[in-house]
C-alpha cells in the first residue's frame, strides 16, 4: 500500500501536466506514492506528455466529460494509498515535504482534512482559506470586493484577512487545489457530492468534515505554486460562471447556512 495517492483531473490541461508531475519529486522524499491521472476530455495526449514523469501515472480516460467531483470520486475509487492528495494540474511544487504533512495528520487524528499553502507566481501567498460563505460575501465578491479600497468588516472577517498564516491553524474551508485527507475519511463521507459539477465541492466537503466532529486545517509548511485562473470571475454569464452560481445556490440550499456558521474549534 502506498503512503499517498495523488489524484489529478485534467480537463484540457495537457500543457500543465508535465511541469506539475516533474515538480513533485523533491516533495515526495521518504514516501511511496501513486498518481492517478484522469483525462476528462479523452484527448489521448497524456501518456506521451508524462513518459518521463518521476512516478508513472495510472491513467483513466473518460468517454464523455464529467464534473470535477465525479472525477475525483472516480480516481479515489482506484486509489490504494492511506492518504489522498487532491491536486490541481495547474500547480507546481514550491516548498515543504508531503511526509511532514502526513506526520502532522498522524499526530492530530482529529484533523479530517489538511489544506496546503498556495503561492502565486510572484511568490506571494494566496489566501486559500475562508470562513464558510454567506450570501452577503457572495454578492460582495460578485461586485469585485477584493479590489475595493475599503471592505466592510463582515467581508474581512469571512475572508480571514487578519488570520496569521505562518503556522498551521484551523479554518472553515480550504481551496480544493491541494488538499490531503485520509482515504478512510473520504470514503466515510461517500466522497465529494457529485451534484456539484464545478465549484463549491471543496466547500461542501470541508463543511461535512466539520459536521462529523473532525476539523479542517491550513498547513503552510507545504506549499505549491497555483495558477489561480478564476475563469468564472473573468467571464460573467459564461458556462463556468453559470456553474459557479448554480453550485453556490446548491450549497446554500443544502446546508441552510446562508448567514451564520459556527467557527472552527481548536485542537486541545
Amino acid at each position: 500500500m502506498p503512503d499517498l495517492s495523488i489524484l489529478i483531473i485534467s480537463h484540457g490541461h495537457e500543457n500543465m501536466i508535465s511541469p506539475c508531475l516533474a515538480s513533485l519529486a523533491p516533495a515526495l522524499q521518504n514516501l511511496s506514492a501513486e498518481i492517478i491521472l484522469v483525462d476528462n476530455l479523452n484527448r489521448g495526449q497524456l501518456p506521451a506528455l508524462t513518459a518521463s514523469a518521476p512516478i508513472p501515472p495510472i491513467f483513466q480516460n473518460n468517454p464523455t466529460p464529467r464534473g470535477f467531483a465525479t472525477n475525483v470520486n472516480q480516481a479515489a475509487a482506484a486509489a490504494s494509498g492511506k492518504y489522498l492528495l487532491i491536486l490541481n494540474p495547474d500547480t507546481r511544487f514550491h516548498h515543504g515535504q508531503f511526509a511532514d504533512a502526513l506526520a502532522f495528520l498522524d499526530r492530530h487524528p482529529a484533523i479530517g482534512l489538511l489544506g496546503c499553502g498556495l503561492v502565486n507566481e510572484d511568490g506571494s501567498p494566496q489566501r486559500s482559506f475562508r470562513r464558510f460563505p454567506s450570501i452577503a460575501v457572495l454578492l460582495a465578491r460578485g461586485f469585485a470586493a477584493d479590489r475595493w479600497p475599503w471592505r466592510p468588516r463582515f467581508y474581512r472577517e469571512r475572508m480571514l484577512e487578519n488570520q496569521n498564516i505562518s503556522s498551521p491553524t484551523p479554518v472553515d474551508w480550504v481551496y480544493g487545489a491541494c488538499m490531503i485527507l485520509r482515504r478512510d475519511t473520504f470514503q466515510s463521507l461517500a466522497g465529494m457530492d457529485e451534484r456539484f459539477r464545478l465549484y463549491y465541492e471543496d466547500v461542501d466537503l470541508c463543511y461535512r468534515i466539520w459536521q462529523t466532529g473532525r476539523e479542517v486545517w491550513y498547513y503552510p509548511h507545504l506549499a505549491i505554486f497555483h495558477e489561480h485562473m478564476r475563469g468564472s470571475a473573468r467571464r460573467p454569464f459564461s458556462r463556468q460562471w453559470r456553474w459557479h452560481v448554480a453550485s453556490a445556490a446548491r450549497y446554500f440550499l443544502k446546508h441552510r447556512n446562508v448567514f451564520r456558521t459556527a467557527p472552527p474549534r481548536p485542537i486541545h
